[in-house]
């Protein structure tokens, strides 16, 4: 690995998307990394569509959606007071830019696609128009970036064009700590209520997850709800319509609630109020929503295809969907409802229990490493 000069200061630029909250675990990694590394340090500035923000790792909580921040200063933006620039996310013209510049001025490019790159992005015919781009500027992208980071195995083996770049791949964890929170919970009472967060998309296995639950309450009649969160991902409102439209009877019965989108201590509240957290997600590079779950002390059903699963498993807490179809998330749901006592108990262990595998600071150590410091 190339030594950064030592004449350039303590201080990365990182370029995303957005750096805000409500835009899913990006963001939240981003800040977590920042704060980690300022306590070693070592400066994070973040350029996003939401504007500049200098020394992220200040921050207490990631901005509101829509907050105004500094105006977008590239291509204005020095890049001499870097030493390396992180690039987090794909699809940002903006991104390849910075890159280019970085490598003409010898800064190091490190470059985590975060799971846009994955073959489970492009499987319906509007996705199509992607691929002009990922030829083009994303393969460019990756050809200029030293080092590639991938959040796990699965995303690496998963992402196309990932085969091209293995000599300068690598895995690193996204890092995880969840908010403060107060003493374990008892097991839960009355109704057994299932819960499902995330921007809702076929991807996310949500049609499948409402199919399983409309055939278990009209057959057997079980005393459970199902607690839906998140709003749909843009091009997916036909089909967030199309499962209100199957489950209207279980929506007026209040079997199935939607909550919309939480943020913040909603988020948070939303957790803390059910007995199972469902995650029957087609494929997921890593999955920050098990990790959340388990931190308020709630056990998760999860499919196979979650990268985060190569860094915890608990068969006590953790039960598994198989591949995410129908007939499999009904099956769990029943186990379920049948161990509650027993799987709430078990996560309750889990309760705001740092995950070794996925300590901030071990991390922001392989973060900073690769940023040559």
């Amino acid at each position: 690995m190339e030594a950064v000069d030592a004449a350039r200061p303590a201080a990365v630029l990182a370029v995303a998307h957005q750096f805000a909250l409500g835009f899913g675990g990006v963001p939240e990694s981003i800040l977590l990394l920042a704060r980690e590394l300022r306590a070693d340090g070592v400066t994070l500035d973040v350029l996003s569509r939401d504007g500049f923000v200098a020394d992220a790792g200040r921050l207490s909580s990631l901005p509101p959606r829509g907050a105004p921040a500094a105006p977008d200063p590239e291509p204005r933006l020095d890049l001499t007071r870097y030493s390396a620039v992180f690039i987090a996310g794909a699809w940002n013209p903006v991104a390849l830019t910075i890159a280019a510049r970085a490598r003409r001025q010898g800064l190091r490019v490190i470059y985590s696609p975060k799971g846009n790159l994955a073959r489970a992005e492009f499987k319906r015919p509007r996705d199509l128009k992607k691929f002009p781009y990922l030829a083009t500027a994303e393969l460019t992208l990756m050809g200029l970036a030293h080092r590639i980071i991938y959040s796990s195995n699965l995303e690496y083996r998963n992402s196309l064009l990932s085969s091209f770049f293995a000599t300068k791949s690598t895995v690193i964890p996204e890092p995880f700590l969840g908010p403060p929170l107060t003493a374990g919970r008892p097991p839960g009472s009355g109704s057994v209520r299932f819960g499902f967060m995330a921007e809702i998309a076929p991807r996310k296995g949500l049609a499948e997850l409402v199919e399983a639950f409309v055939t278990w309450v009209r057959r057997d009649t079980p005393d459970a709800e199902l607690h839906i969160a998140g709003e749909p991902r843009p091009a997916s409102e036909r089909y967030l319509e199309r499962i209100r439209r199957a489950s209207e009877a279980e929506t007026r019965s209040g079997r199935i609630v939607w909550r919309g989108p939480l943020r913040g201590e909603a988020r948070n509240h939303f957790y803390d109020e059910l007995d199972f957290f469902v995650c029957p997600t087609r494929f997921e590079s890593f999955g920050l929503t098990p990790l959340e779950a388990l931190w308020h002390g709630t056990p998760v059903m999860v499919t196979k295809k979650l990268g985060v699963l190569e860094f915890i498993s608990d068969a006590n807490c953790m039960l598994s969907l198989g591949t995410g179809s129908p007939a499999e998330i009904l099956a769990g749901l029943k186990l379920a409802m049948r161990g509650r006592d027993a799987y709430v108990t078990a996560a309750s262990g889990w309760r705001s229990r740092p995950c070794a595998r996925l300590s901030g600071r071990d991390l922001a150590a392989a973060f900073r490493q690769e940023f040559g410091f």
